[in-house]
């Protein structure tokens, strides 16, 4: 098995991150080194042993600079496959294993998430799987062929170091939440690599959110401005026409956004969802 590394980006999670690296800990292979790029200091937080951590502090890292974030851990990595993990998942023993299995330039690697309805007190993937439920849209998702590159989400997934670079990383310039997911779907499409799941899981701890993400409002309409002068069409639409079904916006033919009031704090209270994904 290839050595790898680790990559994830943090802010807040602390309890979640634990469980991760207890999780990444049991792993049938361990990574020569994890990447932690917090996005504010925690100079409080202690590693877990067992695992060569790295840290890196994203400078300047106001609101959710996830782009950013991203990159930084990416390119501080130790070796050319690198396993990107959302802080808020907790990984199968066998998932890493399976994922460098098919691990190749021109692919891009990911899996399924499952979605707990706690933030468990430990990150055994064993103990709290029973409690996890699949996300109706991604359950069905086809393994082991090239899908859909905008069925790409950085939850979880898995790129060669010079496959990256080449794509040129993430889009930075994308700020807060919001599209710069997709726009990467486009740009490792646009290079021809290809986007391939394998059969395993994730456990996504759970965390408030809120459907359509109404407290991310502003954030979702630049990104979403951005992405459209950038390549002709808009993401996030289901986020978006709910935007504009409360009146919030209006998008015109070419896909032009108006904003025409901002959320109240009563409409954004009122788009927390109940759901566990």
């Amino acid at each position: 098995m290839p050595d790898f590394s680790i990559v994830t980006i943090v802010k807040g999670r602390m309890k979640q991150l634990n469980n991760l690296l207890i999780s990444v800990r049991a792993s049938t292979v361990l990574p020569f080194d994890v990447q932690i790029v917090f996005m504010e200091p925690q100079d409080d937080w202690v590693a877990p042993e067992g695992l060569n951590v790295h840290i890196q502090i994203l400078e300047n890292g106001v609101g959710l600079p996830l782009a950013a974030g991203r990159n930084l851990g990416f390119y501080a990595a130790k070796t050319q496959n690198i396993i990107f993990i959302d802080v808020d998942c907790i990984i199968s023993p066998s998932l890493f294993e399976n994922m460098l299995k098919v691990l190749e330039a021109k692919r891009i690697i990911s899996a399924y998430p499952l979605y707990l309805p706690i933030v468990p007190d430990s990150g055994n993937y064993e103990e709290i799987k029973h409690l996890a439920v699949p996300h109706p849209s991604r359950e069905n998702i086809p393994a082991l062929q090239p899908t859909d590159h905008l069925q790409f989400w950085s939850l979880i997934f898995a790129i060669q170091k010079q496959g990256f670079k080449s794509i040129g990383g993430f889009d930075d310039t994308f700020k807060g939440y919001g599209a710069e997911d997709t726009d990467f779907a486009m740009k490792f499409h646009q290079a021809g690599a290809k986007l391939i799941f394998v059969r395993d899981y994730v456990l996504h701890q759970y965390h408030d959110k809120y459907d359509p993400p109404l407290n991310h409002f502003d954030s979702i309409i630049e990104n979403a401005r951005r992405y459209r002068l950038k390549w002709n069409a808009l993401p996030m639409l289901r986020w978006l026409k709910g935007f504009e079904k409360m009146d919030l916006i209006q998008i015109d033919p070419a896909g032009v956004i108006t904003i025409l009031k901002q959320p109240t704090q009563i409409q954004i209270e009122n788009c927390l969802s109940s759901e566990p994904y």
